[in-house]
C-alpha cells in the first residue's frame, strides 16, 4: 500500500548533491594541446537517478507489434508541462533489427556527422543532442528524404544544426516528492553556461526542434551565458522536428525485466535502425589524455565530472597494442579531432556479472539512459 503523498521539496543534502553534479568541471591544464583549448569542458547536469528510474517505470514499454505495455501501471501525477514531455518519450525494451554484425561503426557509412568542438563552454549536452539528431535524419530518412523533407538543409549528405539554439533553450529545474518516490517536476527556461541535460533537450527537439548551424552559429568562447544571436529572420522557418525520442533504460533497470544478451542487443540494433545515441559517462582525470581507447580510470584518478557524448558502433572483439579487450562500444566526442582518435575512442562494454548485479561501473555508458529521436515516416 503506497504511503500517503505528501509532497516535499528535497533536502538540502539532496540539493547539495546535485549541485555538486551540476558543475560545468574543467580538466586541468593539459601539457601540448592539440586543439587550441586548455581545458576540456564538461557540463552535463544529470536528473537523479531515483527520478529517472520511477518516472521511466511508467511510461509503458514500447512493443514491436505496435502495442504497449499498459498492465499495472499506476497513474502518473504530474504539474505543469510535464504530462506533454512523457508523451514524447517511449522506452525501447528489446531488439528492433536483427543480423547483427560483429562489429559496426556509422562513421562508416556516412551516417554521422563530422566531429564538432564545444569550445570552453558546458555544452557537451547540447552536442550529443543535436549530433543524435543529425545521425537520425540521415539512418532514418537518408539523403533524398532529408532533401525531399527539408529542402532548405544545403548538404543533405551532411545536415549541420545549432548546437547554441539548444544551449539556449536550457532547463533549470525542481523535483517535488512524497514518501519514497518523486511525484512531479517544475521547470524554467534559463540561457544560463550551466549544464543541461537529455531529459528536457530531447523533449525540447519535439517541443520546439532546432534550425540550421547558419541561422544560429556556435560561439566556442566560455560565458556565463548563451547568447541569442540570430543571423536571419528566416530560422522559424527552418525548424528540424522529430516525432519523439526513444529511451532506452539503464542497464540496473533493463536488467530487473529482461537478461544481459538482450539490452545490448537492443542497444546495437537501435543504433543500426535509428542513429547515434546520446549517452552519459562519468569523467575521471586520466580521460582528458585518451588516445583512442580507454580502459577505465587508473586507482589514483580522480573525478571531475559528466560528460554527454554520441555512441556510434561497436566491436565484439576489439584488440588494442597485443592485448584482447572483448566487445567495447564506440564513441564521439564533441572535444575537436586533436582529442582521441580524431575525436573518436572506443571503451568496455558491461559486462554480463556487472549487469546481472546491478553494480555499474560509473564511467560505463550502461550506467545511464540512452536517448534518440524518432521520425514518422
Amino acid at each position: 500500500m503506497m504511503k500517503k503523498f505528501k509532497r516535499i521539496v528535497l533536502t538540502l543534502s539532496v540539493l547539495v548533491l546535485i549541485g555538486i553534479l551540476a558543475g560545468c568541471a574543467l580538466a586541468p591544464k593539459i601539457s601540448k594541446p592539440t586543439v587550441n583549448q586548455t581545458h576540456y569542458a564538461l557540463g552535463l547536469r544529470p536528473m537523479p537517478k531515483a527520478f529517472l528510474n520511477w518516472w521511466f517505470g511508467q511510461i509503458p514499454k514500447f512493443n514491436l507489434d505496435g502495442t504497449s505495455d499498459v498492465k499495472n501501471k499506476k497513474p502518473v501525477g504530474l504539474i505543469g508541462p510535464t504530462d506533454d514531455i512523457r508523451s514524447t518519450q517511449h522506452v525501447l525494451n528489446q531488439p528492433v533489427s536483427s543480423n547483427l554484425p560483429t562489429d559496426f561503426n556509422l562513421k562508416d557509412y556516412g551516417l554521422v556527422t563530422p566531429v564538432k568542438y564545444q569550445g570552453y563552454n558546458g555544452t557537451c549536452w547540447a552536442f550529443s543532442t543535436v549530433g543524435s539528431l543529425e545521425s537520425a535524419m540521415l539512418v532514418q530518412l537518408g539523403p533524398s528524404g532529408i532533401q525531399s523533407r527539408y529542402p532548405f538543409i544545403a548538404n543533405s549528405n551532411s545536415p549541420d544544426l545549432s548546437e547554441q539554439f539548444v544551449a539556449y533553450n536550457d532547463a533549470d529545474w525542481d523535483i517535488s516528492c512524497g514518501g519514497d518516490e518523486p511525484q512531479s517536476i517544475s521547470y524554467q527556461e534559463t540561457n544560463k553556461d550551466d549544464g543541461g541535460n537529455q531529459f528536457f533537450s530531447f523533449y525540447d527537439l519535439v517541443r520546439r526542434g532546432v534550425p540550421l548551424e547558419s541561422d544560429f552559429p556556435y560561439k566556442e568562447t566560455s560565458q556565463p551565458w548563451i547568447v541569442w544571436d540570430a543571423q536571419t529572420g528566416t530560422w522559424p522557418y527552418h525548424l528540424i522536428k522529430p516525432s519523439f525520442t526513444f529511451v532506452i533504460e539503464s542497464a540496473s533497470q533493463f536488467s530487473e525485466f529482461s537478461d544481459y544478451t538482450t539490452y545490448i542487443n537492443t542497444v546495437k540494433s537501435a543504433i543500426k535502425k535509428y542513429g547515434a545515441l546520446s549517452v552519459t559517462i562519468a569523467v575521471y582525470s586520466d580521460f582528458f589524455e585518451n588516445s583512442g581507447f580507454y580502459p577505465g580510470p587508473s586507482s589514483t584518478a580522480i573525478f571531475k565530472g559528466y560528460h554527454a557524448i554520441l555512441l556510434v558502433g561497436w566491436d565484439d572483439d576489439w584488440t588494442y597494442n597485443g592485448q584482447d579487450y572483448g566487445p567495447v562500444w564506440i564513441l564521439k566526442n564533441s572535444w575537436g579531432t586533436g582529442w582521441g582518435d580524431q575525436g573518436y575512442w572506443r571503451q568496455p562494454m558491461v559486462t554480463p556479472s556487472e549487469f546481472n548485479s546491478g553494480k555499474i561501473l560509473d564511467w560505463k555508458i550502461a550506467g545511464d539512459y540512452m536517448w534518440v529521436p524518432y521520425f514518422n515516416k
